[in-house]
């Protein structure tokens, strides 16, 4: 409880603020709700992770809410017999659709890795954090 009173006098990072936390497990998201003994972050997968505030004092915390942009990435497989330029063109238009998608030139797809079974397309993109939603691109 010492640690949940700490975190509420200092307002290092409030309800809305999207941050990583770098725990057993880097978790990236907004902040839900913040209470004496816990903060409830919502992932960008929209699952609800209870990080007890004891850890939250310990561990390496990056807030991004106070920046313009914030550069993400997106990571999945298609199969060899894709159409892998259209593929590309398709991901890029499909995050570049997005009101939360700024800075749209810098959008980058690409080919990132030959697997055993698939070919990684990996994008990067940039997002606004003060949009009011944490992006979750299902392509």
């Amino acid at each position: 409880m010492i640690a949940g009173m700490m975190m509420l006098y200092t307002k290092e990072f409030k309800l809305g603020d999207i941050v990583e936390i770098y725990a057993d497990q880097t978790y990236f998201g907004r902040i839900e709700e913040i209470t004496i003994r816990y903060t409830i972050i919502r992932t960008l997968d929209l699952r609800q992770v209870i990080v007890p505030n004891m850890t939250l004092i310990t561990v390496p915390i990056k807030t991004f809410s106070s920046e313009d942009l914030v550069k993400l990435s997106a990571v999945f497989g298609v199969h060899y017999d894709s159409d892998v330029p259209k593929v590309l063109k398709i991901v890029t238009d499909t995050i570049n659709a997005f009101n939360f998608t700024k800075e749209k030139a810098s959008t980058k797809t690409f080919v990132s890795n030959f697997a055993d079974s698939y070919i990684e397309i990996k994008s990067f993109f940039y997002f606004d954090p003060k949009c009011g939603i944490v992006p979750e691109v299902a392509l």
